[in-house]
């Protein structure tokens, strides 16, 4: 099976819900003969702790690379090319922003129509592996009281 795991940047992460979100990863890549299929964000996070989690688990990966850092040209091709290959996608988000964020924010993920968890361009991958027939599965890491 090709697992797609796709999520937001390190930086909406606390210590406390990227262990939470690593003990999803490693579940989730845990079956022998799975291949990892991620997107290698240049901002950390999600995409890097599977990659270096398959890596640590002997496991072979799909990497898509973006060409560039912007939507038309990079994301977009991106998020497509990993759609098109796994056979299953995983959304790994946290349902806040952490404490002193200052990135750009958003009231709701707007991919999503939801409040139940911060935007993430993982949502817009998984409603186009759920355009292709495909299964897509949402983990939203609970931040507790801001950790």
């Amino acid at each position: 099976m090709k697992v797609g795991i796709v999520g937001h940047a390190e930086n909406k992460f606390t210590m406390v819900t990227r262990s939470r979100a690593m003990h999803v990863m490693v579940a989730l890549l845990s079956n022998p003969g799975d291949v990892l299929v991620s997107g290698h964000c240049h901002l950390g996070g999600i995409d890097i702790w599977a990659e270096e989690l398959a890596d640590a688990l002997g496991m072979p990966k799909i990497i898509h690379v973006p060409a560039t850092h912007n939507w038309s040209d990079g994301y977009k091709p991106r998020n497509l090319l990993i759609a098109h290959d796994c056979d299953e996608i995983h959304v790994i988000v946290v349902d806040k922003y952490p404490s002193g964020y200052s990135g750009m924010t958003f009231d709701s993920c707007y991919h999503c129509n939801t409040n139940t968890h911060v935007k993430s361009g993982g949502c817009w991958t998984a409603k186009q592996v759920q355009l292709l027939g495909k299964p897509a599965y949402w983990h939203i890491i609970d931040g507790g009281l801001n950790e």
